[in-house]
C-alpha cells in the first residue's frame, strides 16, 4: 500500500471526501498512527547502532538525531568493552556530584530530549557504540512507500482509521471494530517478529505437528 492508496482507502472507508479529509489532515492521522505503532511494538528493522567518541571531561553525550528509544551504550577501554548501566538522573548526581572529577564511565541516563548524561565524567575520549530504535521517515507524498506501508499495511491502515473515526466522532461500534482489527494486526506482527528471532532450521529443525494415524487392523 502506497501513500496515494492509503488516502483513497481512508476516504472510501469513512465516506468522507477530500474537502474534509484533506491531504494535510490525513497526514496528521498518519503521524499519530505511526507513532502509536512504534510505541506498541519494537521492530527489529528499525534497530540501529551509532559510533561516536566521548569527550574527556564532558559528562554529556549527544543522541543520534533519529533516535526514538535507546537500547544500550557500550564503550571501549583498551581491549575491554564496557556496557554502561542505565540509571535515573537523580542517582547520577548523587553518585558523581563533582562533574570535574574524571574516571571510567559506568552509568548513563537521559538528560534531555537530545542528550545523555554520563557518570563518572569521562577521563578519556572513549569510542562509544550506541544501540537504539530509530524513528523512520513518515509515509508522505514525497516518501510514498515505507517499511510499514509495505510490510505492515493492515496495522498502519487500521491505526489511521482509528484516528479518522475519532476525528469525525464516528460510531462507537466502528471504532471498536477498527481497534480490535488494529490489535490483531499488531499481534500478528509481533508473532512474525518472534518467528524471525527463533533458532534456524539447521540447528533446531522445523516445527512439526504430529498427525494421528490409525493402527493397522
Amino acid at each position: 500500500m502506497n501513500y496515494s492508496e492509503l488516502l483513497t482507502n481512508v476516504r472510501n472507508y469513512t465516506e468522507v471526501d477530500n474537502n474534509v479529509f484533506s491531504d494535510a489532515v490525513i497526514n496528521s492521522f498518519i503521524t499519530f498512527a505511526e507513532n502509536r505503532i512504534l510505541r506498541d511494538i519494537d521492530l527489529d528493522v528499525f534497530k540501529r547502532e551509532a559510533t561516536a567518541n566521548m569527550s574527556t571531561g564532558n559528562r554529556f553525550l549527544a543522541m543520534p538525531t533519529d533516535i526514538l528509544t535507546h537500547r544500550y551504550i557500550m564503550i571501549t577501554s583498551g581491549s575491554e568493552q564496557i556496557f554502561l548501566e542505565f540509571r535515573d538522573p537523580s542517582f547520577m548526581k548523587e553518585y558523581w556530584p563533582d562533574p570535574t572529577s574524571l574516571n571510567v564511565p559506568k552509568y548513563y541516563s537521559v538528560f534531555d530530549a537530545d542528550t545523555f548524561y554520563i557518570a563518572p565524567t569521562p577521563n578519556a575520549a572513549y569510542v562509544t557504540q550506541l544501540g537504539y530504535i530509530a524513528r523512520p521517515e513518515q509515509l508522505s507524498s514525497t516518501n510514498t512507500t515505507t517499511w510499514m506501508s509495505t510490510n505492515a499495511p493492515e496495522a498502519l491502515f487500521y491505526a489511521v482509521l482509528i484516528q479518522a473515526y475519532s476525528y469525525t466522532k464516528g460510531p462507537a461500534d466502528m471504532m471498536q471494530y477498527f481497534e480490535k482489527s488494529y490489535i490483531q494486526a499488531i499481534q500478528g506482527l509481533g508473532t512474525e517478529q518472534q518467528g524471525r528471532r527463533r533458532r534456524d532450521e539447521y540447528e533446531d529443525g522445523t516445527l512439526r505437528i504430529p498427525l494421528k494415524s490409525e493402527s493397522p487392523s
